[in-house]
């Protein structure tokens, strides 16, 4: 495909003028005029345009203006790896925070919840028209119908996973639906849902026009064969999980427990997802991707994030672009001084994840008192993975002359100034600012970041977990927690550790590589640990002393709510109420 501009700018400008959009649900007929088949797939041309809205959802990731969530936050703000600012009104975190998700919002409004159940659907009947109807259009060869099949293949399995991390047993749609009376699809078992997505992996895996990488830099953004092994692994590590794999739901559901549990343990699932993980490895590197390595440990972790493949990135497996000109106000804070609330800030329960390059950690747990004029001083042998991903007092935030350092600490006392960024001053509430997505980007009023999706680490952190849940501790589950640290100039892990040990490891390890991927609230819902959302959540209070030393005094901010049916969210209530056989998850 000729492209004079890059995918992602056509996915982000373009209105799509074939009113697919207007279809208020998939499960509803759609109006005739709206959609006129024959038209589209006249020419390769218009057929573009519907493969372009296809991607109209995806990789919504990062918070910004235009497609945040939770009123513009992160989905990380109701995990414990941060906090929205829970004084200001908008940031429905807030509901979450005291315990008021329902179904009416949670799942319907994407300003406003976790999800929009609807979009699923949207997609998935984009992608099924085109599938089935890339053969009519008389202007496009063999081998690009052939890659159009790859990637609608591969849509549907992302969607059907994005829905059963969700929502466990939905509705199972294999062609476009035509007569309102085909509409009426009840939820399929989960088990159902799980081999329906590892089946569209293996077509999508088999299609020899499938591309493993997109073949031209314009194209980032597109899905390729590459992203379908990792879908694959990231889906047998859901299904091995606490969460489906199991003989006894989380919660009692009836006659109807096969929509939420696959009723049974089965071990092997952890060894299917190992394999399955070091085929994404092995696919994925003989094709060129790989983990980035060659820019230095205290930049490797920002060019796997941050940056696009033509500029060093040759992890990113799968990414997007969040929008055009997003204010980063709704990440750190209003303008270049970080002056005014924030929406995303680290907690500092968080911190604690991360341990000093020599393997020990800091004792937050006593009040530290640095060396005079050292504010840095608890931070400076951290992991260099957080100096990229979270801004604290008295790091450097601009790098360029003249240079900034933050300033996020009070005076002990009237005769000592407060900081520039601390609480009093610029009413930041918080220790920290998030620093990920942001850097070399500092000082700029606009920001388009690079959200990924997928990246070749997780693969390696995926196949630790499902070895060491399979088999214990071993070679290959230390080796590839290693490839992982070493790349950030971390010491290998300690062999010392045992299967529990490693478990944990694993889990820490995962929240800090994947850190604000929208990783966290599925993970450790999948491993059935949401006692951990509910916290308590701490902060660190920074005091600056007079004779300039700093003090930094961990303390507990707030506890959160955490019932045990939201393990799976809620169905929205209208779809529900059709009485097609859409069955509600428990305790909503």
């Amino acid at each position: 495909m000729k492209l004079k501009l890059p995918f992602y700018l056509f996915v982000l400008l373009m209105s799509f003028i074939l009113g697919l959009n207007s279809c208020k649900k998939f499960l509803e007929m759609p109006a005739q005029t709206s959609f006129n088949v024959d038209s589209v797939f006249s020419s390769y041309q218009n057929t573009e345009r519907l493969i372009f809205d296809m991607y109209q959802f995806q990789g919504r990731a990062l918070a910004t203006a235009l497609n945040g969530k939770l009123g513009s936050t992160s989905v990380s703000t109701i995990t414990d790896e941060a906090i929205c600012f829970t004084a200001q009104n908008g940031y429905t975190a807030n509901n979450v925070y005291a315990g008021s998700i329902n179904s009416t919002w949670f799942t319907v409004n994407g300003a406003n919840g976790e999800d929009v159940y609807d979009n699923h659907w949207r997609t998935i009947r984009k992608a099924l028209i085109l599938k089935q109807n890339i053969d009519r259009v008389p202007d496009a060869p063999a081998d690009v119908k052939g890659r159009v099949k790859g990637e609608c293949t591969a849509m549907l399995a992302l969607e059907y996973f994005e829905l059963f991390k969700r929502y466990g047993g939905v509705p199972i749609v294999k062609s476009a639906l035509n007569d309102a009376e085909q509409f009426n699809i009840p939820r399929a078992p989960v088990d159902s849902v799980y081999n329906h997505i590892i089946s569209l992996c293996d077509e999508a895996i088999a299609n020899p026009n499938f591309p493993a990488r997109v073949p031209d830099e314009k194209e980032f953004g597109r899905l390729t064969k590459a992203f379908v092994y990792g879908l694959k692994s990231r889906t047998m590590l859901y299904a091995a999980s606490p969460l489906f794999n199991n003989d006894k739901p989380y919660q009692d559901f009836g006659k109807n427990n096969k929509l939420i549990s696959f009723m049974k343990y089965d071990k092997n699932l952890w060894s299917m997802a190992a394999k399955s993980a070091r085929d994404a490895i092995t696919y994925a590197e003989q094709n060129g991707y790989g983990i980035v390595r060659t820019f230095g440990v205290t930049r490797n972790y920002k060019v796997a994030c941050e940056d696009v493949p033509k500029a060093g990135n040759i992890e990113v497996m799968y990414g997007t672009f969040q929008g055009i000109n997003q204010s980063r106000s709704y990440w750190t804070g209003r303008g270049t001084n970080m002056n005014g609330f924030a929406a995303t800030e680290p907690t500092q329960n968080h911190i604690e994840k991360y341990q000093n390059t020599n393997g020990t950690s800091v004792n937050w747990n006593t009040t530290i008192t640095t060396p005079v004029n050292d504010p840095t001083a608890p931070y400076k042998n951290l992991d260099p993975r957080f100096h990229l991903s979270v801004a604290y007092n008295g790091c450097l935030w601009v790098t360029t002359t003249p240079t900034y350092n933050l300033e996020i600490y009070d005076g002990a006392d009237p005769s000592v100034p407060n900081g520039r960024n601390g609480p009093i001053v610029a009413r930041t509430q918080f220790a920290y600012f998030t620093r990920k997505w942001l850097n070399g980007l500092e000082v700029a009023g606009v920001w388009t970041p690079m959200s990924p999706y997928m990246r070749l680490a997780e693969m390696y952190l995926n196949l630790a977990e499902a070895s060491n849940e399979a088999n214990g501790p071993s070679a290959e589950v230390f080796a590839a927690l290693d490839v992982i640290r070493s790349r950030s100039g971390m010491p290998n892990v300690s062999r010392t550790l045992d299967q529990a040990g490693l478990r944990n490891f694993i889990e820490n390890e995962r929240s800090i590589e994947l850190y604000l991927e929208n990783h966290r609230y599925f993970d450790v819902k999948r491993m059935m640990k949401g006692e951990v959302f509910k916290g308590p959540i701490f902060d660190v209070r920074v005091i600056r002393q007079r004779n300039n030393t700093y003090t930094y005094t961990k303390y507990k901010y707030h506890d959160r709510a955490w019932f045990t049916h939201w393990y799976l969210h809620p169905f929205p209530n209208n779809e529900v109420n059709k009485g097609y056989g859409l069955i509600q998850n428990p305790g909503w």
